[in-house]
């Protein structure tokens, strides 16, 4: 079975959510408060096995009892038994459309679907039914699911507890591993006896005293036995049942394990238990997991090899689950604070699938962010967050603070789509871009705009090198050819060597020299070309020093034009 739609109303913090998850691995992501945790709360209590369920007014949406809670889930490639037992109330299911329709057609392309309805009311008392809508009478009467039923379609939650899934006890993996819910009633018997047996075998020197007072006590009372008195387990005061068998590795049992080992082992036992649970749900997935094996679950529970994967719902908060997954993997959850209204976009959107895919790989951390700062290529990037480095020094608000993450947009055709595809799932952002050349879409910079993306770009036909060496004063040049000196590790040359091949005749011999003539308007160009050409600034590690050391400090010495520029960036950091 596959979940087709989830519709929440009413419950928590969702006032009203519609969303048909991808029907192998649904990765919700978002930022707190907005629903992440509630979606699974939902499809694990409106399929949960044990229909049983305490809720009070902070269920609510609101907190307001008036609005009934509704929580319907439904439910896809049936087994033939679902669609004959239940024919009355299935429905149909338009993949193309995302839409159900209350009446089945599979001859004109509807998937057969049932819908399992959770209602609460002012009550309190909650209501599980198969929900359909019919013009008719056939379904004014409550349609449930049979026990059995709800036994194939119940979910399995991996939580931060998982003791009760290494034991045998109710719903646990390793009993449905074991073909039944329960051990029978006789293996029960039989270890009630082999208990019993091994306590009594040399366990009356610990009882002695007492068993010897008690001997005595009763003949001055003049009671009498039959038999010696012994100490034994007495199972009518004992319970026994099998939540009380669990695993053990050697006399240890393995609900020791540490919190990452448990998760990951009772993973891969409800992975391997998919043919009765259809749906696994994980809650900040990330839990108790190093990254490595983060990576190694992720890649298991995703494997088609060797077993039936299960519909996958996670939560998480981790960079490095992102990186473990595709773009159609993921979902982004946006929930409207005013309305309560709730929305789970698909991570890929409308761009290219090499352009989402290639930020999850490289910018996983962005996802995460409130804003993201899409930068045209590496050395805006890296200038970025030097200027951050800079800006803390001066006692403004971090980027991480201000919950902003720059990226690495790949230059200036791929770095607006990257902008626009963000843009498209809610998030706050802002392209930064160079002026030398405009994008190949001419298009896309007004309909970046449109989607209240800022824009921001040096003045018209410059690049960040043109800034650096034409707009900076003198200080900040010599500074620049400072950190040359510094990259210049092997003693080569290799950037004087460089700019005089650039003026195609031999300008200067050292450093020193360099210094002496950088504020010469003919040897800024061939600085700006030189750095351009030779792709000085190219790397990450490298454009950041020059933020840090460079043009931060400099900023009042920059051309107004190119300052403004800057002053833009900062505004937008912090939210004017």
């Amino acid at each position: 079975m596959k979940i087709r739609n989830i519709e929440i109303k009413n419950f928590r913090g969702i006032h009203d959510l519609s969303w048909a998850p991808k029907p192998h691995v649904n990765c919700l992501i978002g930022p707190g408060d907005s629903g992440k945790t509630t979606v699974i709360d939902a499809i694990e209590l409106a399929l949960g096995l044990r229909q049983q369920a305490t809720f009070d007014d902070s269920d609510f949406y609101n907190a307001n009892p008036d609005n009934d809670i509704a929580i319907t889930v439904t439910l896809g490639e049936l087994p033939p038994s679902f669609k004959d037992r239940y024919w009355r109330v299935v429905r149909g299911w338009n993949a193309e459309k995302e839409k159900i329709i209350d009446e089945p057609d599979e001859a004109n392309g509807l998937e057969t679907v049932l819908s399992s309805r959770l209602s609460v009311d002012k009550t309190l008392e909650p209501k599980w039914r198969i929900y359909a809508e019919r013009p008719d009478d056939e379904t004014k009467e409550d349609h449930r699911f049979t026990y059995e039923d709800r036994q194939l379609m119940a979910p399995t939650r991996l939580g931060n507890y998982t003791d009760r899934h290494l034991g045998w006890g109710r719903q646990s993996i390793l009993a449905r591993l074991s073909g039944k819910e329960r051990i029978g009633t006789e293996a029960l018997a039989k270890a009630a006896r082999a208990a019993r047996s091994s306590f009594g075998s040399g366990s009356e020197d610990l009882f002695k005293d007492a068993i010897e007072e008690v001997g005595k006590l009763a003949r001055e009372v003049g009671v009498k036995f039959n038999a010696a008195l012994s100490p034994k387990i007495d199972f009518q005061g004992v319970s026994l049942n099998s939540a009380g068998i669990s695993l053990h590795q050697g006399d240890l049992p393995l609900r020791l394990l540490g919190a990452g080992s448990a998760r990951l082992l009772v993973a891969a036992l409800q992975d391997h238990a998919g043919d009765t649970a259809p749906f696994a749900l994980i809650d900040e997935v990330e839990h108790g997991l190093e990254p490595h094996r983060i990576s190694r679950l992720l890649r298991y529970l995703k494997s088609p090899l060797h077993h039936s994967p299960p519909q996958l719902f996670l939560t998480t908060h981790s960079p490095v689950v992102l990186v473990e997954l595709s773009v159609d993997d993921v979902a982004v959850v946006r929930r409207d604070p005013s309305s309560g209204k709730v929305d789970v976009l698909s991570a890929r959107t409308d761009a290219p699938g090499s352009v989402a895919q290639a930020q999850l790989r490289s910018a996983p951390s962005a996802f995460l962010a409130r804003s993201i700062l899409v930068c045209e290529g590496k050395t805006e990037a890296g200038l970025v967050r030097g200027l951050d480095q800079h800006w803390v020094k001066e006692d403004k608000t971090p980027l991480a603070t201000a919950g902003v993450a720059p990226t690495n947009g790949d230059g200036k055709d791929k770095a607006p789509i990257a902008a626009k595809h963000f843009s498209k799932l809610g998030y706050r952002v802002a392209l930064f871009l160079d002026s030398d050349h405009d994008p190949d879409d001419t298009s896309i910079l007004p309909a970046l705009e449109a989607l209240g993306t800022a824009v921001i770009r040096w003045e018209t036909g410059k690049a960040t090198e043109d800034v650096l060496f034409g707009d900076l004063g003198r200080d900040g040049i010599e500074e620049l050819i400072k950190l040359l000196e510094e990259w210049d590790t092997e003693g080569t040359g290799t950037f004087l060597l460089q700019i005089n091949s650039e003026a195609n005749q031999g300008l200067v011999k050292n450093f020193e020299e360099l210094k002496g003539r950088c504020a010469e308007p003919e040897m800024r160009k061939v600085l700006a070309s030189s750095a351009k050409r030779n792709q000085w600034f190219k790397r990450i590690d490298r454009a950041e020093e020059v933020g840090a050391r460079v043009l931060g400090p400099q900023l009042t010495e920059l051309r107004k034009d190119n300052a403004a520029c800057i002053e833009q960036l900062r505004n937008w950091i912090d939210g004017d």
